[in-house]
This record gives C-alpha cells, sequence and structure tokens, in this order.
C-alpha cells in the first residue's frame, strides 16, 4: 500500500514496469474538477456526504498484463465529467487497438466546483512557517509518516529458496521427536557389516565380561553367530542371575560402542576386528537405566526454531549493517514527509542523495523505475508549488516510494539476509509452462562495482550466455558486444541489451542453466575472460522471471557441468554484480511428464543381439560409451533388462532430455528394479541432472543400513554438488539418517567441514552443514565444536612443529604439548573426530612425539577413560592433502566388505584417516606395526637386498610354531589383498616405508599420495616399474625358504580369487571413483583416471582370463629387481637416528611344558680330546640334563642365526676371545646362554626345542611322503558351447630324472583331432619344481567333448618330464582338479 491507500501490488520480483512517455500521456489526460479542497494528511473533503464518494483507486496490474483505465473508476469525478472520462480512456489505446500500460492513478488535487481556480503562488524561498502550521494541524500520532519503509526480521532468510529449505528442515526435525527412543539414543552403536556365514560358522571368540557387581572381569568364551541378547542370557544362566537380560546391553571397554542386542554379534566390526588378531573383547554389560546418553535430543531441541542466518554466520564479503540502512530508510521517509506537508521542493535535492544513499548500501544496485522516478523528482524545483506543480510531485513521489520498495525487494530477494523490508507483493497469476509459446530471452541490464583497471585498460566488454543442459548446449551462445567503457559512469555500466534464444519456454529442461560470461577486449589482444556467473532456469518448479543479481565469480570456471549448488555461490554480493532482467507477466509452473501408464513392453533379445548389448554394457561408465554404442542402446531399449545391462547406462543412451522425451524415459525409470548401490550411486552422479532420475536413486539408498551409507558417504557429499534444490532429495535423506544415527551424523559433518574448501560450492554446502547441525541437537552440536577446537589446536601443534628447524623440534613439542593437556582440564572429555564411539579425556604426554619424515607429523596418544579401555593413538598430519588417503582406504575398505560377503576373509588391516581442512588431517596409528624399512634396517644397509629379513623378524617375534604359522598365513592373506588393491588403484611410491607389518603377520600399506599410475620418478625414470610390491623376500618368508611351495600356490589363488571378486563388483569400484572427480584431488580428476582403473579391472575378461592375467602381473612383480634398488636409495636417504629396539620378552609367552626357566653348565669333563660340558635346562615342570661339546653349542647359535636377527642374539664366544681352559670357556658359554634366555628368544619354543632335542633333529628334514613326492598337475576345465577351456595352474613334485629342478613348460593335446592341430603349450617357469602357470588354453569348435582325451605333458627344455591323459567328462568341467603325472611317455 502507498500512501495514498493504493495497493501498488506486483510479483514478488517487482512490479509492473512503464515507461517515460506513457506516465507523461496519462498525466496530461487527467481532469481535475473544481469544487473540492482535498488535504492528503486530513483526509477530510468539504463537500457533503451528499456528493459522491472518493472511490479507492483500482491495484496496479502486474507486469506484462494489459491495464486500461476504466473511466467509472477514476476517482473524485463527478456525472458531468463522465465524456471526459471515457475518451481519456481511449485515449490510452495504442495504434493496433490495445490498451497501452499506464502507471498507477494517483489522487486528484480537489476544490469546489465553484470556486475558480487559484493562481500558482510562488515564492523565491520556501516559508518555513507556513509549512510547521500545517505539521501542527495533522495529527501525527494518529497518523504516522506514511512514507516509511520498515524493515523486519527473517530468520529463515530473505530469500524464497531459503525459506522453504527452512521449513523442509523443521518438518523432518519434527518427524523424530525427542521421544522416540527408537532414533533418539544418544548412544553410539556398533558398526554391522554382515560377512558370509561359513566364515563365522566355528568362529569362537572370549569376551571379558564386567559388570557392577562383578570385582573383576570373567571369560565368556562363545559362538560369534549368536545375538548379543542370547549371549547375554547365557552369561545371566552361568551366574545365576534372575533380572531381565532384555534390561541390559553390552558396551566395549576400548570405546563407547554398544551392541544392539539383535545384532549378530560376528556381523560387528569392532568384533570382528577383535577376532582378526585373536585378542579378547573386554565388554561391560550394562543396564539400560545406567546408559550415558549424554548426545540424545531434549524437549528444547524439539522446540528450538531453525534460524538457518543465525547458526550459518554471514559468509558473505559484503555485510550491509541493518542499523546504517534503517538510518537511512528513516531520513528518506522524513524528507519525503517533509516535502509532502511542507509543498515545497527545497529538501528535493536531500531526497535523491537519501535514495543515492540507500543504493550505495544496496551495493550500488538501481533500475529503472527508480532511475526515473529520480529523473521526474530532479525537476522539482526548491520553492512553494501549486496544485499542479504539487501533482506532479506527488506523482514523482510515489513513483519513487514503489520504486524503492521494489528494490530493496528485489536485493533481498536476491541476496539473503535474516531481515528485508515488509512490504508484501502478491503473486501474479500461475500458468501452466507448457502454454508458454514465447521464445525464452534475457536483458542484461547492469554492471556494478567494475573494477577501475579494467575501465580504464579495455576498449570493450563483451557478455556472452550459453543455454545448456547436463553441460550440452540447447542452442548457440548468445553473444552480447560492444558494451563501450566509455559508457562507464563510476564502477557502473549500463548495458541494455537483451539475448532471445530460439527455444520456447515450454521445450526447455527443467534443469537448464544459463552461464553468463564478461569478457574484456583489447586491441589487437585476444579477449580476456574476466568473470562468469551460472542461474538454474527453473527454481522451485517454476521460470525465472523479474529482476535477477548475480555476483560474477573471479574463481577459474569448472569444466563440471553448472547446477544450482554452483548458482548459490552468485547469491553473495562480494565483486562484480550482473543485473538481468527476465519477462515476469506470469509465473510458469513447470509440471513433469508422466510416464507412460502402460507397462513397459520387452521384447525378448535373441542371442546375438543380448551378447551385443552385454558387450556395450562391460564399458561401465557412461562417459566410456561411443555416440553409435548409445543410439545402439537406446534404439534396443525395449530388449533391455536388469540382466543385461545397468540403467544409467541406458539412460544416460537417451539423446535427448527435453520435456516431451521425458515420458518415454520416466516409463524405463519406473518400471526398472535398481539391485545394487552402484547403479543408484551412477545416477547420483553430474551426468543425471533430472530430478525424477535422482529420487529414485535415492529411494534405493534408502534401503541400505547405516554403515553402508557411512561407507559411500564422501561420495553423497560430493553427489550434492548436483542437488538442484536445498530440499532436494539426497540432502533430506544425509538429514534423516543424521537424526537417526551419531555415526552418519558425526562423519557428514567432518565431510562437509573438508568439503567447505572448495570455494566453488561453499556457499550451498554451509548451509547443508547448518541444517545438520539443527537437526542434531544442542548435546551433538556442541561436541561437534568441542571437536573441532581438539582438531584446531593438533593442527597448530603439528605445525608450529613441522615449521620449526629440526635441531629445535623437539623442544618446540615439549613447550606446545602443555596446551594438549589444558585442552582436558576439569576433566573434560571429547570424542575423536576419526570414530565417535572413541571418548577421549587426557593426553599422554610422554608419549607425544614427532616423526622422522618431511611432514614431520604429531603423534598424540589419548587416554582412555575406562580403566579396562586401551590408550588411543593418531597422527596429525600437516602439510600433506589427506583426501587421496581417504578414498583409497575408503575402496579398500569397500573392497574388503565385498570379499567378506562372497567368504573371502583376506584379513585386511585397514586404518581411518579423515581430512579436516586444507593439508591437514588425522590418521589412526595401528599398535604393534613397523615399517618394512625398520626392519630391513635392523642389518644396516644391506637389509634392503637380503631375503631372509622377514622371515627371521616373525620368528623373534612369534615365540611358539602354531602363531608363527598363523603369522605366515595372515602374511598371505592381506599381501594378497593388498596386492590386488594396489594394482587396481595404481598405487604408486610404494618404497619400504610405505609399508607396515604387525607382528601378528598383516601386512598393510599407507601414505597414498601417487594413485592411478602416477609413479614417483627420479629425473625422467620411474621409480615404481612393478604392478604392485611382491618381493623375493615376501615369497621366502611364504614359502619357508621353499620348503612349502604349496603356500605360494595358495597366495597365487588368493590373489586370483580377490581380483576376481572385485571385478565382478567394477562397477561399484567406479561409480565411487566418478563421483569423487570433483573432489580436489591432484591425481583424481578427470574420465582418464576412471579408464586406468578400467583397465586395470579388466571387466570384459572371463574369470579365467583375469586369472591368468594376474598371475602374469604376480611373476612381473617377483622379478622386478628396480624395487629393491629403489628400497635401497630410500633406506640411504632416509638413514635412521637409532636403531629400532628389539622385541620385549612379555610380547609373546611359550607353551608352559616347554618353556626354559634357565640354563646353565654346571661342569666341564674332559674325556681325552673331547670337552662335555654339563647343561641343567630348567622348565616350569623340572629340569633336564645333558652333555654338549663346543661344537654343538656353535651349532645351536648357528641355527639361532639362520631364524633370528643376528644382532639381537648375544654374540658368542669367538676362537681368539677362547682360552685353551675347559674352565674358561664354560664362563664364557655361561655368560651366552644368560644373556640369550634374558633377551628376546626367551620362551621361543624354537630355542627351547634346539636345547633340549639338539640341533641335529631340528636340521634334519624330515622325510617325506611317498605319496606327497608323485608329480601332479591342477587344472582347471570347462566346456561353454563350442569352447574347451583348459586352465593350467599348478605343477608340484616336479624333478627331472637326475633330481634337479626343471625349466618346465605344459604341453596338452586334443584327441581325436579331426585333422586339427591342437597342440598349445605354456611359457617356462625356471629352475622350479613347483611351478605356478594360471595360463588358459581354449579348443574351438569342441561341440561335445564326448569321447575326447586330453593329453599333458611336462617337459623341461624339450626333454620329456612327465605325463598323463584325460579322458574329458562333465563331472571334470567347472572344477579344480589334481591329476597324476607319470614319469614315461604317453
Amino acid at each position: 500500500m502507498d500512501p495514498f491507500g493504493r495497493d501498488n501490488s506486483s510479483t514478488r520480483r517487482g512490479s509492473h514496469d512503464f515507461s517515460g512517455f506513457q506516465l507523461q500521456e496519462y498525466l496530461d489526460n487527467l481532469v481535475f474538477l473544481d469544487g473540492f479542497d482535498f488535504d492528503l494528511y486530513t483526509s477530510l473533503p468539504l463537500q457533503t456526504q451528499s456528493e459522491p464518494q472518493i472511490l479507492a483507486p483500482p491495484p496496479i496490474p502486474p507486469r506484462g498484463s494489459v491495464p486500461y483505465v476504466d473511466a467509472r473508476e477514476v476517482p473524485g469525478c463527478g456525472a458531468s465529467n463522465q465524456t471526459t472520462r471515457t475518451a481519456n480512456a481511449e485515449g490510452a489505446m495504442g495504434a493496433t487497438g490495445e490498451l497501452l500500460p499506464v502507471p498507477p492513478p494517483v489522487p486528484p488535487r480537489r476544490r469546489a466546483a465553484s470556486e475558480k481556480p487559484r493562481e500558482p503562488y510562488r515564492q523565491p524561498l520556501c516559508d518555513r512557517s507556513n509549512s510547521s502550521n500545517k505539521l501542527i494541524r495533522s495529527n501525527t500520532e494518529e497518523n504516522p509518516n506514511p512514507w516509511s519503509i520498515e524493515l523486519i526480521d527473517i530468520p529463515e532468510g530473505s530469500n524464497e529458496n531459503l525459506a522453504a529449505f527452512s521449513s523442509s528442515t523443521s518438518k523432518l526435525r519434527s518427524k523424530y521427536p525427542h521421544t522416540d527412543i527408537t532414533s533418539n539414543t544418544g548412544l553410539v552403536w556398533g558398526r554391522v557389516s554382515p560377512m558370509h556365514p561359513s566364515l563365522s560358522k566355528d568362529a569362537q571368540i572370549t569376551l571379558l565380561v564386567q559388570t557392577s557387581w562383578l570385582p573383576h572381569q570373567v571369560p565368556f568364551p562363545t559362538t560369534v553367530n549368536k545375538t548379543a541378547q542370547n549371549f547375554i542370557k547365557e552369561v545371566f544362566q552361568l551366574l545365576d542371575i534372575s533380572s531381565s537380560s532384555t534390561q541390559y546391553v553390552l558396551k566395549l571397554c576400548d570405546s563407547e560402542e554398544f551392541l544392539r542386542n539383535d545384532e549378530v554379534l560376528g556381523h560387528y566390526e569392532s568384533i570382528q576386528g577383535y577376532l582378526k588378531f585373536k585378542m579378547e573383547a573386554p565388554v561391560w554389560l550394562v543396564h539400560w537405566s545406567s546408559l550415558n546418553n549424554v548426545l540424545a535430543r531434549d524437549e528444547e531441541d524439539d522446540k528450538c526454531p531453525f534460524n538457518l542466518n543465525h547458526l550459518l554466520g554471514s559468509s558473505s564479503a559484503f555485510k550491509i549493517s541493518r542499523e546504517e540502512l534503517e538510518g537511512r530508510l528513516n531520513r528518506y521517509s522524513s524528507e519525503v514527509n517533509q516535502l509532502m506537508r511542507s509543498k515545497c521542493g527545497s529538501n528535493a535535492n536531500q531526497i535523491m542523495l537519501e535514495v543515492r544513499g540507500i543504493c550505495s548500501l544496496l551495493y550500488g544496485v538501481s533500475i529503472k523505475e527508480l532511475e526515473d522516478a529520480i529523473g521526474q523528482l530532479n525537476r522539482i524545483k526548491p520553492i512553494m508549488m501549486n496544485p499542479m506543480e504539487m501533482f506532479e510531485c506527488e506523482t514523482a513521489i510515489v513513483m519513487l516510494h514503489h520504486a524503492m520498495g521494489r528494490l530493496l525487494h528485489i536485493f533481498f530477494d536476491n541476496f539473503n539476509f535474516d531481515f528485508m523490508n515488509k512490504e508484501v507483493y502478491p503473486s501474479t497469476p500461475i500458468n501452466d509452462v507448457n502454454k508458454n509459446l514465447d521464445i525464452f530471452q534475457v536483458e542484461l541490464v547492469a554492471l556494478y562495482k567494475l573494477q577501475p583497471i579494467w575501465i580504464n585498460s579495455f576498449d570493450y566488454f563483451c557478455m556472452s550466455c550459453a543455454l545448456t543442459y547436463c553441460g550440452t548446449k540447447l542452442c548457440e551462445v548468445g553473444i552480447s558486444e560492444n558494451i563501450s567503457t566509455a559508457l562507464a559512469l563510476g564502477d557502473k555500466i549500463q548495458c541494455n541489451r537483451k539475448i532471445v534464444f530460439p527455444v520456447q519456454n515450454r521445450q526447455l529442461p527443467y534443469e537448464s542453466m544459463l552461464t553468463f560470461r564478461l569478457m574484456g577486449y583489447k586491441q589487437g589482444k585476444a579477449p580476456e575472460m574476466l568473470r562468469w556467473a551460472v542461474l538454474p532456469v527453473f527454481s522451485g518448479r517454476t521460470l525465472v522471471c523479474g529482476t535477477v543479481l548475480l555476483n560474477m565469480s573471479v574463481l577459474v570456471e569448472l569444466t563440471d557441468p553448472p547446477t544450482p549448488a554452483l548458482s548459490d555461490g552468485h547469491r553473495q554480493a562480494s565483486g562484480v554484480v550482473l543485473q538481468v532482467n527476465f519477462p515476469d507477466a506470469d509465473r510458469w509452473k513447470y509440471e513433469r511428464p508422466k510416464a507412460h501408464p502402460v507397462s513397459l513392453y520387452v521384447t525378448p533379445p535373441c542371442e546375438e543381439l543380448r551378447k551385443k548389448i552385454t558387450e556395450v554394457s562391460q564399458k561401465l561408465c557412461l562417459s566410456f560409451l561411443s555416440k553409435n554404442e548409445k543410439a545402439f542402446l537406446w534404439g534396443r531399449r525395449h530388449s533391455c533388462n536388469e540382466e543385461t545391462i545397468q540403467l544409467h547406462l541406458l539412460l544416460g543412451s537417451a539423446p535427448q532430455w527435453r520435456p516431451e522425451d521425458l515420458a518415454e524415459i520416466y516409463t524405463v525409470l519406473e518400471h526398472w528394479c535398481i539391485q545394487r548401490p552402484e547403479e543408484a550411486l551412477f545416477l547420483l552422479s553430474n551426468s543425471f541432472h533430472d530430478q525424477n532420475v535422482r529420487k529414485i536413486a535415492v529411494r534405493y539408498m534408502e534401503q541400505l543400513s547405516d554403515a553402508e551409507i557411512e561407507d559411500y558417504l564422501p561420495q553423497l557429499v560430493q553427489a550434492l554438488k548436483t542437488e538442484w534444490a536445498l530440499d532436494g532429495p539426497l540432502i533430506q535423506f544425509l538429514l534423516d539418517r543424521s537424526l537417526c544415527s551419531i555415526r552418519v551424523a558425526q562423519q557428514l559433518y567432518w565431510l562437509l567441514e573438508d568439503a567447505l574448501l572448495d570455494a566453488h560450492y561453499r556457499s550451498w554446502l554451509s548451509k547443508v552443514q547448518t541444517a545438520l547441525k539443527h537437526c542434531c541437537g544442542r548435546e551433538l552440536r556442541q561436541e561437534l565444536e568441542h571437536e573441532q577446537q581438539l582438531v584446531t589446536l593438533l593442527t597448530e601443534v603439528a605445525d608450529k612443529v613441522r615449521q620449526t628447524d629440526k635441531t629445535k623440534r623437539k623442544a618446540v613439542l615439549n613447550r606446545e604439548k602443555r596446551k594438549i593437556q589444558d585442552f582436558f582440564k576439569e576433566d573434560v572429555a571429547c570424542r575423536l573426530p576419526l570414530d565417535p564411539a572413541v571418548l577421549l579425556k587426557g593426553v599422554d604426554m610422554d608419549s607425544c612425539k614427532f616423526y622422522n619424515s618431511n611432514a614431520a607429523p604429531l603423534g598424540v596418544s589419548f587416554i582412555n577413560p575406562d580403566p579396562l579401555g586401551r590408550n588411543i593413538s593418531v597422527i596429525c598430519k600437516t602439510g600433506d592433502n589427506l583426501r587421496q588417503d581417504m578414498l583409497v582406504l575408503q575402496i579398500v575398505r569397500v573392497m574388503d566388505r565385498v570379499w567378506l560377503q562372497e567368504g573371502l576373509d583376506m584379513r585386511m588391516v585397514i586404518y581411518r584417516c579423515l581430512s579436516t581442512g586444507r593439508d591437514q588431517g588425522l590418521v589412526e596409528v595401528v599398535p604393534e606395526a613397523v615399517t618394512l624399512g625398520m626392519i630391513q634396517q635392523e642389518w644396516g644397509l644391506g637389509g634392503t637386498l637380503r631375503e631372509d629379513t622377514l622371515e627371521k623378524w616373525f620368528h623373534m617375534w612369534n615365540k611358539t610354531v602354531e602363531d608363527y604359522e598363523e603369522a605366515v598365513m595372515n602374511f598371505v592373506h592381506s599381501c594378497a589383498g593388498w596386492c590386488v588393491a594396489t594394482f587396481i588403484l595404481g598405487i604408486c611410491d610404494r618404497h619400504n616405508d610405505n609399508i607396515m607389518l604387525k607382528h601378528s603377520g598383516h601386512m598393510f600399506h599407507i601414505d597414498f599420495g601417487k594413485i592411478m599410475g602416477n609413479a614417483q620418478k627420479f629425473a625422467s625414470i620411474k621409480r615404481d616399474r612393478s604392478p604392485f610390491i611382491f618381493t623375493s623376500e615376501m615369497l621366502r618368508f611364504i614359502t619357508g625358504g621353499g620348503e612349502k611351495p604349496q603356500r605360494f600356490h595358495r597366495f597365487v589363488e588368493l590373489c586370483c580369487e580377490a581380483y576376481n571378486g572385485i571385478r565382478r563388483r567394477s562397477a561399484l569400484v567406479l561409480s565411487l571413483l566418478q563421483l569423487m572427480l570433483g573432489a580436489g584431488m591432484p591425481e583424481m580428476k578427470d574420465t582418464q583416471d576412471l579408464q586406468y582403473v578400467y583397465n586395470n579391472l579388466r571387466p570384459q575378461d572371463s574369470d579365467l582370463e583375469a586369472t591368468s592375467y594376474f598371475t602374469r602381473k604376480i611373476k612381473e612383480s617377483l622379478g622386478s629387481v628396480p624395487v629393491k634398488i629403489n628400497f635401497l636409495i630410500h633406506t640411504m636417504v632416509q638413514l635412521p637416528s637409532a636403531r629400532r629396539p628389539g622385541p620385549t620378552p612379555q610380547a609373546q609367552t611359550a607353551t608352559p611344558n616347554t618353556n626354559i626357566q634357565e640354563a646353565v653348565i654346571q661342569k666341564v669333563t674332559v674325556k681325552g680330546k673331547d670337552v662335555l660340558f654339563e647343561l641343567k635346562v630348567t622348565i616350569e615342570d623340572g629340569y633336564l640334563i645333558s652333555e654338549k661339546t663346543f661344537g654343538q653349542f656353535e651349532l645351536i647359535h648357528k641355527e639361532l642365526q639362520k631364524h633370528f636377527i643376528e644382532s639381537s642374539l648375544p654374540q658368542f664366544p669367538s676362537w681368539y676371545q677362547m682360552s685353551f681352559t675347559p674352565r674358561r670357556k664354560m664362563s664364557l658359554l655361561n655368560k651366552y646362554l644368560k644373556e640369550l634366555f634374558e633377551g628376546p628368544c626367551k620362551g621361543n619354543e624354537f630355542v627351547c626345542s634346539l636345547f633340549l632335542d639338539g640341533p641335529k633333529t631340528t636340521m634334519k628334514c624330515a622325510k617325506k611322503d611317498p605319496g606327497q613326492s608323485i608329480p601332479q598337475v591342477q587344472l582347471y576345465m570347462s566346456h561353454d558351447g563350442q569352447k574347451l577351456s583348459v586352465m593350467v595352474k599348478h605343477l608340484k613334485n616336479i624333478k627331472q630324472p637326475n633330481g634337479s629342478c626343471p625349466d618346465a613348460y605344459v604341453v596338452t593335446r586334443l584327441y581325436p583331432t579331426n585333422n586339427i592341430r591342437t597342440k598349445k603349450k605354456t611359457k617356462v617357469v625356471r629352475n622350479n619344481e613347483n611351478p605356478t602357470f594360471n595360463e588358459l588354453i581354449e579348443y574351438s569348435d569342441v561341440p561335445s567333448i564326448a569321447g575326447k582325451v586330453l593329453e599333458v605333458t611336462v617337459k623341461s627344455r624339450k626333454a620329456f618330464v612327465a605325463a598323463t591323459n584325460i579322458r574329458l567328462e562333465d563331472r571334470l568341467m567347472g572344477t579344480e582338479a589334481w591329476f597324476q603325472l607319470g614319469n614315461c611317455a604317453v
């Protein structure tokens, strides 16, 4: 409402535009009547009530409509003037007969009809006394300033989209009240990751149960295939407790992790970890009433409104002071009020100054209506005005006031603030966009805040505008050239250019985007890109309309398709601002087409067509398909189904996504059943912007467990960048899961915190994080803030240590670590950002250290508040980008889950890693793990070239034969898993300090700064030249120096099984990687990286072909000499300052009956030339006495040197230290024995057997079973259609007639031949009696195997070694089998 009581309404984005000549025409046609003396502020007409009443003027029609002036609606007009009014109405007609748009009518000044028109009264100066009399005559209390503009609070944001986001978040939050005990337990539940039943069928674990009524822990052995509830029942039965077991829950002592009663114990990842390392699991048995659920939401959280701007804070570089703006608006309204009351134009210039001041506060933005009104106001003279002049003044003021309100509304609607002007603008008519036949167009109005150097250095500007869908141009780019810099007024240029696109509005896809680019041109030089901005064509299911302000970005333009998430960053005034106008006569709503009502007609494909579709589908990624392949798939869409192709490949092959094409696309979409998460992940990538497609993908994700969502959460955070609205399905889904899971909420918070480093999407993601904080509740929000403070402190300390000179780092650490200790004062506890279940109450000051590497990471050990739990150690790294480490570890964790679900336990050790900001983060420390380089350094620089390092090191740490054998098998499995993972992901920079081993035999890799085959280089030579790390020392450790070659066979089988297992889920790996292409990782940024992984996965190969391929890679790695050289060079560069101490005697204990307590030589006896020493060996159940010569002691020592690190053994008395007296020899031997059994060899079963049984029995090889020495060959055969496939896998016990190892190869022939040559052979494996081949031999044109015989011959250098004939039968097909070989030709 304006001060005259008129409803000058318009659309939310603006009001009706009218030109100057139309306004003048309207004013010229107005008729002033005599007989009235009307005062604007008293509103009391002097005529009697019997005279015609003043009618309210009609409201202003919406912009773009065609209003006309009806004579009956002109207020104050008598019947005698009917003709005149009609003529005036007709005068508003245009030449074509259409009614011209006119401005709103203003109230006429009226006087009595009997009076003559008054002569205009002019005076040189305004009479201030008269003005004040008029003010006194009006009742200012009852009639407040009608020109005031009030600002009101908008906590949810002044922008429509933000208001909708606030509303949807509040609605979602109310879905889970604090009284909902299912979603609001306030507890951190254990991660559940089901594995194959065969892996947990016979597995057992010992739980050390502690309760409030038991004085100590009670061990309870149990199987892991039972639920936690059943285990609690068993405990209650054994302890004879009558209480209800359903009221209790299990909690781990090492953390604040709780186990749900209805879940199987073996499905918890924490229990799987205890099983992996053969550890006992300490647990608390806690009653529900005593649970400490401090992180739960309360009633106050339910009542708390969602104030987006309050939680978000101001992230805009341009901030408006509300007080200053209100001051300007008050001064403006006061000046306008004074002018209207005094009827003197002396303060018109002051009004214009205040208006300019308001525009300056609004970043200099103005609109045409405001400039026109200022132009009219500028014509007012600073004198008292007559009625006609006063009318003109009133008209200008009304226009100015209306334009001012519209400008404020436009500014607050485009840029988000927590306040805006009070005026409410009703919406314009809503119509279906399918009825809009107009051509899409945009008007470039003005550019603000241009840099002065641009205006001075460039001749002219050029503005281009591209209309795209999902990165594809819908038409040619519109260009507005020759915007001369000479037209600049200060830092502003008025463009007034219109760009018209040859596309109808109704043909625009909903996800269309506009991209504006500002170019600067100098004469004779190439154009320079200055700024850019993007804008969605539709928002809130409405076509863009009215005036839009965009902050043009200074960042480098992305190559990814633009999205509203990118456009959100343009809604913060901080640089060059572009003002554009769109038609706003109507609000055009978008309605998505519906799928066809009938079911999708699927035509079963013929065999040839099915093979062709399957062949194309093996490309897996949409970017790998050619145009012809896409056309083929879409043309055969009715022959495609879930078994032959994945949904994203079919939908991505659709040639067009125009509105008329969507019905067919949606029909395919709605009748398709997504079967695996990789399909949903692909649909959430930036290849698909259609919101219906993304809804289907989110609908599938809703079926997944919290643990699976955590596995895919980094990708889902990246997928937020392609959401089309803040209240979109993916954002709402993640907030929903965060309300129900503290784990999801915490991980999502830190992933968003790290993603905020991407300046392009910071504005969008910060709003999502703000909604997350609101949904978490007050307690969890404070906990996250506490974690943020801890990370900031650790990062500051680590950074100071890193940047300090190496000689002063220790002193700096000793000083700075006290700050970490002060953080936990007054019993302050904090959860670990790596895992919300880990609670920290302090820091172990003595354990704080820094590592000797380039980044000098900080190592911190935190104290567990539970006295029964272990301390937690983490590394805080600065100066390194940990995003790639996070991605690699996530992919490896997903691989391990795939293997476990298929029944393949690779015994992987995968630590946690979290990037908390730019080049900083936290890394979990795996206890009791050392690098391969540290192991090799026990032998000095030459340790990298030895082959017995691992064998001896593991002998030292594993005291019993059983423990050593278990360590070997742990190494076999874990090494195979990491070989597969590092090969697929192309992990490079694999020196010996990036490979770690636990005493239990588990091997794992660290530091993933080089991936996708981007190898480290020395000059121009690649340092990483093998497919993965598998060295001769690893082979020696696995095979026991060649004594157990079957272990290597098992290693190869594990590698190939694991490789094929991941190949079957190649789409999952590629989908996870594709979604991370835009995450800002230096070596994971385009489709070439995806192609590298695809080539390593080889999804087009059969399992047999892949097995043969990976076996060749194993042999290639095993024979790679540069690996050893790389180890040596790295060790030379990283020479340690001190050698790592050997293992402590308390590491493990031996079996009681063989544990030597003491070994002492009691006496010496000389018998001729022989000197015998009487040795007394004390064990736990008694003692043994034996006699040994000095030579036997020397043999024992030599045997120990074969199995232990020489430096850890005591020095054996040498001949030059020996005197010729036996007593002297006995004294030196006793000293040797004492040091031996007090050192790391104490309790070692192998050492005990040497002294108890003697060296001869241990050195002598046991006689082999004759059945085990028979030469054999392992084959895998299959017959499919016309093809017979024979996989030659392994040979064993192959020797030449003279007993030497052969250079073996296998020759096969198929009989009967039908005159077809069927001789085929494998490659040669040199000097090996148990060679591995894994080579595939194929015979085509074999319709049947009936009556067929396969001849297998083993040769060495063309000489016969062994052979056999195999009669082919159906029972042999599809299975692996060993066949005995004869020693004569067949």
